[in-house]
């Protein structure tokens, strides 16, 4: 971690110093036909798919439309959500700056090559006049990043003519987070940037894992019934219905536990006897999995709870549960797979 820091400062360094000498020359507009760059964007992806209008929440937690008539090119983008979902498209060349992944080892291995071609990637974010200086043209982040301690709200974007994009799942004001909002970010980032091929083929491969779930639980009239939960000091917090991973459960076919609870004593989940448990862990506790589950595992008073007599309990990493884009993937299976053992039998586990 600290390399890569160490790596990205350096890296940084080197985008301050070609800024400063891009002040003392002629302004070159890169979507101007004297940008090779932006000749090769217009013949391969700005007609005719451009213009492109999509829905996007602003800082008030308000849907608004967004016209978009050429492909972005300099994209500040914020969380691992947010990050992946851009290299997934095969879009990382277009990233200055991205911010929020704890270590680059919580990337899929396909990512890396091009994460590590970002000019900074840092967990921290940068300050606003640093990142007024790297000259963006696209800001997508959470709800929170468009906060007055973080980048200043929506509004101060578009007024400069910077486009923004907050993920849906990720604001206060959206009370259910679903697995569709998650699609439709996707989708939009799709559109955005002209590769729908692509975000439709992500959709579909999630969508085929829900769709097989949900046809075994309809086959056998089973629905393995489910709890998560996050450890927090001696109660469990409850991941309910209204939350992505309790959306996730649903949507493939399990009965999800206490779906509006907020918290459960240790006594009631032994009460309870789900048949698959699932505990989240923050990026903080990424590399502590195997200590979480001992925290169950190692406790005999779970000795005759059946997710722990069938070891059905998986980890759940923040990042594939809480607006979580491309990486809902692995949500889906972590959660498949403890709902549905056999049939998501080849899935990795977090752990």
């Amino acid at each position: 971690m600290v390399s890569k820091l160490r790596k990205a400062g350096l890296s940084f360094l080197a985008v301050l110093a070609s800024l400063s000498l891009a002040a003392c020359l002629p302004v070159v507009n890169e979507g101007s036909p004297s940008s090779s760059r932006g000749a090769k964007v217009e013949s391969q992806e700005e007609a005719p798919h451009y213009p492109v209008t999509i829905s996007s929440m602003n800082s008030r937690g308000e849907m608004e439309e967004e016209t978009f008539d050429k492909p972005p090119e300099r994209v500040v983008a914020v969380w691992q959500n947010s990050i992946e979902t851009l290299l997934a498209l095969g879009v990382g060349d277009r990233i200055v700056a991205g911010m929020g992944i704890p270590d680059e080892k919580y990337l899929r291995p396909e990512y890396r090559e091009s994460y590590e071609k970002i000019p900074y990637t840092s967990l921290q974010n940068l300050d606003m006049e640093t990142i007024t200086m790297m000259n963006p043209d696209f800001i997508v982040g959470w709800y929170s990043t468009f906060s007055p301690k973080v980048l200043r709200n929506t509004d101060y974007w578009h007024e400069r003519g910077i486009h923004t994009y907050i993920s849906a799942d990720s604001s206060s004001k959206e009370p259910n987070k679903t697995v569709e909002n998650e699609y439709r970010d996707i989708l939009n980032m799709g559109k955005i940037f002209n590769r729908e091929k692509k975000a439709e083929e992500i959709v579909n491969g999630m969508k085929e894992k829900i769709g097989r779930a949900q046809a075994e639980a309809k086959a056998t009239g089973r629905h393995p019934r489910g709890l998560i939960v996050e450890l927090q000091g001696k109660s469990l917090m409850v991941y309910g219905k209204k939350t992505l991973a309790g959306n996730i459960l649903e949507s493939m076919g399990g009965e999800l536990l206490v779906p509006d609870s907020r918290e459960i004593s240790k006594e009631q989940l032994i009460e309870m006897n789900p048949d698959a448990l699932f505990v989240v862990v923050i990026e903080s506790n990424y590399d502590k999995a195997d200590q979480v589950l001992s925290r169950f595992y190692d406790e005999r008073a779970f000795d005759s709870v059946d997710c722990v007599k069938n070891h059905r309990i998986s980890v759940l990493p923040l990042y594939s549960i809480y607006s979580a884009g491309v990486r809902m993937s692995d949500g889906i299976d972590y959660i498949g797979k403890g709902l549905y053992p056999d049939l998501f039998r080849d899935q990795q586990s977090f752990t």
